[in-house]
């Protein structure tokens, strides 16, 4: 029961999170703005506190109710796990964790934040992250759509659509946003997603973090 319901809601915040990046017009923006809100870098960079320690008492009470229902790219990551796991059965095999990279990862992320190195911190942050795959790779597919409904729309004499302008942000962004979709990909597929999975097998402070910005990057049967 409570997996269902774990599913439901991630379900939700997944595509509802996913349409705002896609949405031209601005509709979704005014009924479901809030859920950009609550993600929790930017809550933090907004010195959103009330935000922030509602999630921290989410974790603390609920585990990984964060990264599994919340983020978007980690229920994008669970996702292509399952379709990996489609494939083949009982494939997976015991690794142990990467705690060199956890910390690694870690650390560079809390200095760049220290140190106000926002691309480093855009980079590496899973919302900022899955935002680029959203707006550069999936929002030009949900654009070429649309303009076919409106080209269908316009031969029945129907203006329930409008044509879009189809563009290209820069070319850097959408290098950066079809790597970080391939390598994500890859690993979860493999099961090894060591940079963006989260775990929340201590729930310390430090465990908390993981949780909202990095790997589950052991203890996995592959």
């Amino acid at each position: 029961m409570l997996r269902k319901i774990r599913l439901t809601f991630a379900i939700f915040f997944f595509v509802l999170i996913t349409l705002l990046f896609l949405d031209f017009t601005g509709t979704l923006h005014a009924w479901f703005g809030w859920m950009a809100k609550i993600q929790f870098l930017p809550a933090l960079l907004a010195l959103n506190v009330g935000v922030v320690i509602i999630l921290i008492a989410l974790t603390l009470l609920f585990g990984r109710v964060y990264r599994s229902v919340i983020c978007p790219l980690g229920v994008f990551q669970d996702v292509v796990s399952w379709l990996g796991k489609k494939r083949k059965k009982n494939r997976y095999s015991y690794s142990p964790a990467l705690n060199w990279l956890r910390y690694g990862v870690l650390g560079v992320f809390i200095l760049a934040l220290i140190g106000g190195v926002g691309s480093l911190v855009a980079l590496l942050a899973p919302y900022s992250s899955y935002g680029r795959i959203a707006s550069n790779l999936f929002a030009p597919v949900y654009q070429w759509g649309n303009n076919l409904l409106a080209l269908l729309a316009e031969r029945a004499d129907s203006y329930m659509f409008y044509s879009v302008d189809v563009w290209m942000k820069t070319m850097g962004t959408f290098v950066i946003a079809v790597l970080t979709f391939v390598i994500l990909t890859v690993l979860a597929l493999a099961q090894r997603a060591y940079i963006l999975q989260y775990n929340l097998s201590g729930r310390n402070s430090i465990g908390i973090l993981f949780t909202f910005f990095f790997a589950e990057t052991g203890n996995r049967y592959e």
